[in-house]
């Protein structure tokens, strides 16, 4: 099967009340104004499966009863193909109610603020991945697809894509490195509306 992979990067700038400040004479209250926040979404990614439905062909039978089976529907008239696409999406976010005190240090009195963050995780967004159909084709005596062969391709699809997240480090560390960037550059800004010059890190 073939896989598709898609990055993009949220851009988030929460609806705080506060968000538009200037500068303030009294110091902020940030550890309990990041607490409010709880789950920060930063990034997501798509990863896509392409599958295919067809009669198997007497080359790719590995049983008795599959290569008879292939033999009998390579004697059938006409095509039988569906197409299908499968798109599973993970979002990475900061848990910012696993902040401690300890983990910011504010310098009033050269209006800097230094935080470390917890460390970005990652996870599917529980929306359940569908199986869409890209072409389908069944002509002549040959018989139509089932749902019971769209319910196992779809499983199958499944399992791969799982696999394929573990597998590929690579993709985990670009989707980890959007969601890092776009975290740092969210806080940097929200300090700065505080009249605060910021360093962010994290755990």
């Amino acid at each position: 099967m073939n896989n598709r992979f898609c990055i993009s990067a949220l851009i988030v700038f929460l609806l705080f009340p506060f968000a538009a400040c200037k500068k303030k004479e009294n110091p902020v209250d940030l550890y309990s104004q990041l607490q409010e926040v709880n789950r920060l979404e930063l990034a997501r990614m798509t990863i896509g499966k392409v599958g295919m439905i067809s009669d198997p062909d007497y080359k790719d039978a590995k049983s008795l009863e599959a290569k008879a089976r292939a033999i009998f529907n390579n004697m059938k008239i006409g095509t039988r193909i569906g197409v299908y696409s499968y798109d599973t999406y993970y979002v990475a976010y900061v848990d910012l109610s696993k902040l401690t005190k300890d983990d910011i240090v504010i310098d009033e009195e050269n209006r800097t603020a230094t935080i470390s963050l917890p460390h970005v995780e990652i996870m599917t967004d529980g929306r359940e991945p569908q199986l869409h159909e890209e072409h389908s084709r069944v002509t002549g005596l040959r018989s139509s697809i089932t749902p019971y062969e769209r319910a196992a391709l779809k499983s199958q699809m499944a399992k791969e894509v799982k696999r394929d997240m573990i597998k590929n480090d690579g993709a985990s560390e670009m989707l980890r490195n959007a969601a890092e960037a776009k975290g740092r550059a969210w806080l940097t800004q929200l300090l700065e509306n505080w009249g605060y010059i910021a360093e962010i890190t994290y755990k």
